[in-house]
């Protein structure tokens, strides 16, 4: 199946990136614009799946730049920069998660949704009973499982790319995104089986 989206880091895009997180520890502001504009909408729909609100996910997105700028020499350069900038967005999100003491949440945004002009009522209520389906089959995944699949189906990043943006083992991953298509299956099971929540 292919995605509409580009993927996030081709081997010249990395060695882009790095070049203007060069310029960002020279103090060039010209390398943190660029970075901001390649990587800010990506982050942004990262934050807004795993807390359900556009405006924490707005208020993440630009906490990561601030860090990117304060921390910039933390990076060693061992992963590429858009793993680097996932882990401080993701580690931000479970803070917040933490701090406020509630359960990640996914957006309907979250969700591919079919695009049609005007449906027919039967057809308008059969999106909507899917969507609301998805929506509940997503809130039953753990915040571990969550953030993997998001990281995989929406941001089309590699199993290895998702392993050093959580700090975590590539068979980790693979467990986690696996578990949790094993969840949404049988969630998925119980209705219409010709419909699966991860398509794009």
């Amino acid at each position: 199946m292919a995605s509409a989206r580009p993927a996030m880091e081709a081997p010249l895009d990395a060695d882009e990136d790095r070049s203007l997180l060069q310029m960002v520890r020279r103090g060039e502001p010209e390398g943190a614009t660029e970075l901001f504009r390649k990587y800010s909408a990506p982050l942004l729909r990262y934050a807004d799946r795993l807390l359900g609100s556009r405006a924490e996910a707005e208020e993440v997105a630009q906490e990561v730049f601030l860090k990117l700028i304060a921390r910039v020499d933390q990076y060693d350069g061992r992963a590429p920069v858009a793993s680097w900038l996932f882990a401080i967005a993701a580690n931000a999100c479970r803070d917040r998660l933490r701090k406020s003491g509630r359960r990640t949440s996914v957006s309907l945004e979250a969700v591919a949704e079919t695009a049609a002009q005007d449906p027919p009522a039967d057809r308008a209520l059969l999106e909507s009973e899917r969507r609301r389906l998805v929506r509940r089959a997503l809130l039953r995944l753990s915040e571990d499982q969550r953030e993997a699949l998001i990281l995989a189906r929406y941001h089309d990043l590699p199993y290895a790319e998702i392993a050093r943006t959580l700090a975590i083992s590539e068979g980790a991953v693979k467990t986690r995104i696996f578990r949790a298509m094993e969840k949404l299956k049988d969630v998925f099971s119980e209705g219409d089986s010709r419909w699966t929540a991860v398509t794009s």
